[in-house]
């Protein structure tokens, strides 16, 4: 039997679209400041739907890490996003 059948298929990483790219050079230069997806869509031109899809996307797969903020009166404000470090729990 050949080795080539027994082995398990190794997916290759997708390569980022180009706002996708654009989010994370954005939170890259933002990072540890509040910010909304709103603001983010404003920034890069983009529709806000389109970046909260594309973040969501960009956190599930391991590359954004979102940290909620809350006011004084615990109400919750714009999160702080950052990029992923080696280590951070998904």
């Amino acid at each position: 039997m050949s080795t080539a059948a027994t082995e398990a298929p190794v997916a290759s990483p997708r390569r980022l679209t180009p706002t996708e790219r654009r989010i994370i050079a954005y939170v890259a230069e933002h990072e540890g400041q509040c910010c909304a997806k709103a603001q983010i869509a404003q920034a890069l031109g983009r529709n806000r739907k389109t970046v909260d899809r594309l973040v969501s996307r960009l956190r599930s797969e391991g590359l954004l890490v979102s940290e909620p903020r809350w006011g004084d009166n615990g109400g919750q404000l714009a999160n702080t996003y950052r990029l992923a470090r080696l280590g951070d729990a998904r």
